[in-house]
Formats: structure tokens, C-alpha cells, sequence
């Protein structure tokens, strides 16, 4: 017996050495490897196309006091999907409803609301959708939840998945927490999908008296199934960097986000990673590092920048903008217009400017825009018409490229 308490004490003082040695072993550093610095291909190219919008549009969102941020999505052949938020008067960013067209966006189905606000004891509403079609053809869709109270321990983003083009969903992950929103997606060729999101900083109000904010980028290597950690990619000191929408680049000439440069002198702007850095660099793409350039070659501020790109290899971006209206930026955006310019293929040079609505009454608005590719010499705009009683509703509006000799 003393022979069993006499091992059971020994036992006793290894166990406390051995774990007392562990608590006191230096922790391994682990070094993170950064890309090296490098630049985007020289393409002082400038653009040679023109849009020339059809006079006509047609409503696309439903029947609801108020429906905003339309999203298409191609899905296959003539099948395109639509994402938009929507709500009763009091409640407009409550819900995400999805429509079909199986005409190229011709017409559409019959809404359905695929989030709907029925935790009103702990969100009061879930909006800025983004939907991506993944390699697989499974749907994932991404959108802000804005929590009771609103603030950065109850808001966040959420995810949810469609494996059988829309019909069901997945229940929501929270993929970020915290005040973000306006996520933008893209899937790259090896798989990863790569999520972008404005997120506010509340620890200052350098932004003349408001929050600054940057952009944040989580990444999927298991189609939405893990994400990993937040990681900055593009932050300006007293200002607000925010609405990402990013778009691989054709023929391997890397990743762009065109960003809404509030409270700063140009807008929106351009950041830029090669395909081989892949955002890892140890800084974020700035003018002087020649990976963050302005969008536009004219004196013109946007904001709620989107952009696509043609097969033919020219880019395209819309933004929101006062054109010539006295507004308060703050109070009165939703009575901007649109403008919508042309680039090159490496998204520079933009100008050619169009107007689609040169004659929208003074008492409207149109904002919140996105951009759809309807075939290789037309494309669809997307905007949030506002009216003079303050609903609102998701139009689409169709223009014809015309490409002249160079």
C-alpha cells in the first residue's frame, strides 16, 4: 500500500513538471510568407467602344412597396437568377427574394422570398444580397444581417447554399461578424471563392465624424463549408472604402475590386492583385504602390460601383453620382443617377461615358446599380428606381455595345 502511494506521488510531481515545462516552452513563431511586390501589365490602351441604351426598360422585382439591390446571376444557357432585398413600407430591408428567367432576362417568375425576417427578437432585417454560381453549379448566397441592436457584436454576414438551383437553401452560416455588408463574390479556377465585404471601424470617426471603414476578404477552398480569417485588402485613413464587387480578369491579368471611395476626391477606384500574389501582399494596393488606381479618366465621382467584362476583353463599370443635382450626400442619395463607362482589359482608361437615364425627373433616383453581360454585344443595367413617395423597385435596362476601329 505504501508502495502504491509512494508511485502515485512520483506520478503526481512528473505530471506537474511535465505540464509546467509546456506552459513554459516559447511559443512557435510562425513566419508568414508575402508575395513580392509587383504591377499590373502596361495597357495604356483606350477603349474604343460606346453604349448606346435602349429607350425602353422594364420592372423585374415585384409587387412591394419597396424592393432594392438587383443582382443577376447567370446560371446556365438562358437561365439567369435574381437576388434583390425587399420590404412593406417601415420594413424595406427586411427580406431576399430570387427570380428566374429562362429567357436571358426577358421575363421572369413569380418571386419567391428565400430569407425572410422571422427572428424579429434578434434581426430587424437581412439585405444586400450577392449570389454566386459555383463550378458545380450549387448557388451560394451571401447578404448582411443586421441585428438587435444594431451594432458590432449583433450584425453579421451570413451564408446560405442551393444545391438544386434555388429551390431549397441550406441554413445560414455566420461567415463574419460584426457591422459589414455589401458582400461581393467570385470563384477562381482553382476552386477558391473569394468573398469580399465592407466592414466599419468603430474605434474612431476620422471620416469627418463618421466611422472609417475597409474592405475585408474571406476565402473557401470547400465550397462555403469553412472560410478562413478576415484579411484587410483595402483601407484609406479617414476615409470609407466599401461596396466590393470583384472580377477575375480575362487571359491571367489578375484580380480587380473596384471600391466606393467615400469622403475622398476620386471615386470609385481600382485595386488590384496578380493571380500568383493572390492578395497576399504585406500592404494593401495603394497609388503609390501601383495597385490601386482612379476608375475613371473623367472628372466625375460615382459611388455603389459594379463591373463586368465583355469576351471581347473590354470592361464595363456603372456607379451611382449626382450628375449636376444638388444633393445631400447623405440624406438625399437616393436621387442619384447613373453613369456607366468603358475600359480596357486590364480596367483602365475608363471614359466613353453613357447616360442611361438623361432625362430622369428631378423629384426620382436611381442607385444602387449592377451590371449583367446578356450576350457578347449586349448588357443588361440594373438600377433601384426611387420614387417621388420614396418606394422603390429594381429595373433592367438593356444596351448594345458598338465597337469602333481603333
Amino acid at each position: 500500500m505504501k508502495k502504491l502511494a509512494f508511485n502515485l506521488i512520483i506520478l503526481a510531481i512528473s505530471s506537474f513538471v511535465y505540464l509546467s515545462s509546456c506552459k513554459q516552452a516559447p511559443e512557435k513563431q510562425v513566419k508568414v510568407q508575402f508575395a513580392k511586390d509587383d504591377l499590373p501589365r502596361i495597357d495604356d490602351t483606350i477603349r474604343n467602344a460606346k453604349i448606346i441604351w435602349d429607350k425602353t426598360e422594364r420592372k423585374v422585382s415585384h409587387e412591394e412597396y419597396f424592393a432594392e439591390y438587383g443582382r443577376a446571376r447567370r446560371y446556365n444557357g438562358d437561365t439567369v437568377l435574381l437576388v434583390y432585398h425587399c420590404g412593406p413600407k417601415g420594413h424595406e430591408w427586411d427580406n431576399i427574394a430570387l427570380k428566374k428567367s429562362f429567357d436571358n432576362g426577358q421575363s421572369w417568375t413569380k418571386e419567391r422570398i428565400i430569407v425572410k425576417d422571422d427572428q424579429q427578437d434578434r434581426y430587424s432585417g437581412f439585405s444586400t444580397p450577392d449570389l454566386l454560381v459555383l463550378n458545380n453549379k450549387w448557388l451560394m448566397l451571401a447578404y448582411t444581417g443586421k441585428g438587435i441592436p444594431d451594432d458590432s457584436v449583433h450584425n453579421n454576414l451570413q451564408v446560405r447554399i442551393s444545391k438544386d438551383a434555388g429551390e431549397t437553401w441550406t441554413e445560414p452560416s455566420i461567415v463574419a461578424l460584426g457591422r459589414s455588408w455589401e458582400p461581393g463574390m467570385t470563384q477562381l479556377p482553382n476552386g477558391e471563392i473569394q468573398l469580399f465585404f465592407s466592414n466599419e471601424l468603430v474605434s474612431t470617426k476620422a471620416a469627418k465624424g463618421r466611422h472609417e471603414q475597409k474592405v475585408l476578404l474571406i476565402r473557401s477552398k470547400d465550397n462555403g463549408a469553412t472560410w478562413s480569417s478576415p484579411q484587410m485588402v483595402a483601407f484609406t485613413p479617414g476615409r470609407r472604402d466599401g461596396m466590393p464587387v470583384p472580377l477575375v480578369l480575362k487571359d491571367d491579368k489578375g484580380i480587380i475590386i473596384p471600391v466606393e471611395a467615400v469622403e475622398n476626391m476620386t471615386s470609385p477606384e481600382i485595386i488590384w492583385t496578380s493571380m500568383k500574389a493572390n492578395w497576399n501582399y504585406a500592404t494593401v494596393g495603394t497609388k503609390d504602390n501601383g495597385r490601386r488606381w482612379i476608375g475613371s479618366v473623367d472628372p466625375v465621382w460615382g459611388g455603389a460601383p459594379t463591373v463586368v467584362q465583355f469576351p471581347s476583353g473590354e470592361t464595363v463599370i456603372s456607379m451611382q453620382t449626382e450628375l449636376g443635382r444638388k444633393l445631400d450626400r447623405y440624406k438625399g442619395w437616393k436621387k442619384n443617377s447613373v453613369v456607366v463607362m468603358v475600359g480596357n482589359s486590364m480596367a483602365k482608361n475608363f471614359g466613353n461615358l453613357s447616360f442611361p437615364y438623361p432625362d430622369l425627373p428631378e423629384n426620382e433616383g436611381r442607385y444602387f446599380c449592377s451590371l449583367f453581360i446578356v450576350d457578347k454585344d449586349r448588357l443588361a443595367l440594373l438600377t433601384t428606381r426611387n420614387y417621388p413617395d420614396s418606394s422603390s423597385a429594381v429595373f433592367w435596362k438593356e444596351g448594345r455595345v458598338i465597337r469602333e476601329k481603333p
